[in-house]
């Protein structure tokens, strides 16, 4: 139920499900993209984390385009109306290849939809990677999901669960980031008419969109030249076997098992993640 719209998108009307971002490439401060060679110029090229932000927003120009049937009704895209946080966080913790890519699925309501950063449980964000900047509002807003930025009272479990173990077993972000990056497959949040929660794994003929995402996610990979990915869930480990698979490369996937409190038997959510790092030997990645 996904369609890409080929001519350019005219005003929504009442009657339209569809929703779609309002700008692709956010008014920022930050210095634009080089004329030459947007991705991939040096390991380390002191605009590394520009490239990797230049990916992103033009994955967000394809996306735009996209209209989205029932039961999607609200449509929005973090890492435009919260691109400060986002783009802070890039700059911040993206300097160079890192080892370990742990990759989500999308954004959730109480977490990256509020803060623009993957899991971005709003205290963690704040308190521990020590981001908090301005976010806007999406083009169309669910009254159900407000944006409400850092001042949003409502706490994301999985981002809680996520960011407090890699804390425990990490100490500091210095040191996590060192060689470890946190990403979102798709960047898009999708909500049903009363605020509920979609994920793209909700939805049918997800092809397009799976399609524009794997495009660059592959770019991301190609940028941090990890040497593993962890998909955060399956539908996340899923999509790093397919892209990889496509582009004849042997980086190896693992799977963390989410911290939704939606996936069964999900008690000792933070036990079973040390469990998973100390049994693939992922610590030496994580700790001095």
């Amino acid at each position: 139920m996904l369609k890409r719209k080929l001519s350019k998108p005219s005003s929504t009307t009442p009657q339209e499900s569809e929703v779609a971002a309002k700008t692709s490439r956010p008014e920022t401060d930050s210095p634009g993209p080089p004329d030459k060679s947007r991705y991939f110029s040096s390991p380390q090229s002191p605009d590394f984390a520009q490239q990797f932000i230049n990916i992103q927003l033009d994955l967000n120009a394809a996306l735009k385009p996209l209209q989205f049937k029932p039961p999607v009704a609200y449509v929005y895209n973090p890492v435009e109306y919260a691109f400060k946080p986002n783009e802070t966080y890039v700059k911040k913790y993206c300097q160079g290849p890192k080892k370990l890519l742990f990759v989500g699925m999308n954004p959730g309501p109480f977490g990256m939809v509020q803060t623009g950063v993957p899991f971005g449980e709003i205290k963690s964000v704040r308190d521990w990677l020590e981001i908090e900047e301005e976010v806007s509002k999406p083009e169309k807003e669910c009254p159900q999901r407000p944006v409400l930025g850092f001042a949003c009272t409502r706490s994301e479990v999985s981002g809680d669960r996520l960011w407090n173990v890699l804390k425990k077993l990490c100490g500091s972000p210095e040191v996590f980031f060192k060689n470890c990056f946190v990403y979102n497959y798709c960047p898009l949040a999708l909500l049903k008419s009363d605020g509920g929660n979609l994920t793209p794994s909700d939805i049918k003929d997800t092809n397009i969109l799976e399609g524009i995402c794997d495009q660059y996610f592959w770019k991301v990979i190609q940028l941090l030249s990890p040497e593993i990915i962890i998909g955060i869930g399956r539908y996340a480990e899923k999509r790093a076997i397919l892209t990889l698979k496509n582009n004849d490369s042997d980086v190896k996937v693992l799977n963390l098992v989410h911290p939704s409190p939606r996936v069964k038997n999900n008690q000792n959510w933070p036990l079973k993640a040390e469990e998973f790092f100390k049994k693939e030997d992922l610590l030496k990645y994580m700790t001095n």
